[in-house]
């Protein structure tokens, strides 16, 4: 064992993971979150449209990568074929390479997540006394590829795991920082949680993708045996490998914010219009009493703010009179 193999490791693991937690709220969003299956109406298209649009067009990206020829491309398109409800495509020539397939086809997992993780990274900067993460997330992935430079580094196989875990915790308390009050907040959470849609691989898409994504998995295992046997090898892929393991790891942080925001999303429907306002006005409160008494950190007056909004939903969805569930 050694760093390298981790870090190899890790971003393999990790892409299956953010393509499972895409494909996963997806379909939690169809069982639980009823107004996505009124397709077409301005509520879908505020919380689900945006992921629509952004999956079409990163397969659409994926074509102009590869070089294949766009047919027809529309990224948002709700209309019925027969049992089936289009809600956008993209018509290419199906290229006879399979690794140009799978690109394509995989496009929305790549392109979605490096938006947000440069969108979310300049945002921190806007945090009051913090440099941002930019630089940060640079001398990570900077720090991750010269290990291999570092004999003692390179033997320590935790390491990555340690450095990565690091930046996620900060990434995570810089967050927090800009507080319930800061409309950047809700906005980082809604696009983690609409671009987690955008993750989600159709049938269509983990059909296409199959055939080069064995060979993907082939090169995988291949490059991992390589690279528990001889790390130095990994400066033929110079920092491919590092990237991604960064690229995914902030990825799953998304997911998770996402998630939260969908179930807050999911419970607030549950509710009774216009009771449904009330735990959203009680976390604002909590968070603008907080900040004026000067009460904690701006962390902490996040997470508190946070726990008063799931309270008062989960208490409110206990009442009748307030529980669109039990009418």
């Amino acid at each position: 064992m050694n760093a390298y193999f981790t870090i190899v490791f890790l971003a393999i693991v990790l892409f299956f993971v953010m393509w499972g937690l895409g494909w996963f709220l997806e379909r939690l969003s169809r069982r639980e979150l009823r107004v996505t299956r009124d397709y077409g109406s301005r509520v879908w298209y505020i919380l689900v449209g945006i992921g629509v649009a952004l999956h079409e067009s990163s397969h659409a990206l994926g074509c102009l990568f590869t070089r294949t020829p766009i047919v027809e491309f529309k990224p948002i398109n709700v209309s019925r074929e027969g049992d089936y409800v289009v809600l956008g495509y993209v018509k290419y020539q199906r290229p006879d390479s399979a690794i140009k397939n799978a690109v394509i086809n995989l496009a929305p997992v790549a392109v979605s997540l490096t938006l947000l993780t440069f969108f979310t990274l300049g945002i921190t900067y806007l945090v009051p006394g913090s440099t941002g993460l930019g630089g940060a997330a640079l001398n990570l992935l900077s720090d991750l590829i010269y290990l291999k430079s570092n004999p003692v580094l390179l033997g320590d196989p935790l390491y990555p795991l340690i450095q990565i875990g690091s930046f996620i915790y900060t990434f995570f308390y810089t967050f927090s920082q800009l507080t319930v009050l800061n409309p950047l907040f809700w906005i980082v959470a809604f696009l983690a949680m609409t671009i987690m849609f955008s993750n989600s691989p159709s049938d269509v898409d983990i059909s296409n993708a199959k055939v080069g994504l064995k060979f993907i998995m082939i090169f995988n295992a291949i490059w991992l045996i390589i690279a528990f046997f001889f790390p130095a090898a990994g400066w033929l892929l110079f920092g491919l490998y590092e990237l991604l393991a960064v690229m995914f790891a902030l990825g799953v942080v998304f997911a998770g914010i996402g998630y939260g925001f969908f179930f807050l999303i999911t419970g607030l429907t549950r509710l009774k219009t216009p009771f449904n306002l009330f735990p959203i006005i009680a976390c604002l409160l909590t968070g603008g009493i907080l900040w004026y008494l000067a009460i904690g950190t701006p962390a902490f007056q996040t997470v508190v703010s946070i726990f008063v909004f799931l309270t008062i939903l989960l208490l409110m969805l206990q009442v009748k009179a307030f529980s669109a569930v039990n009418s």
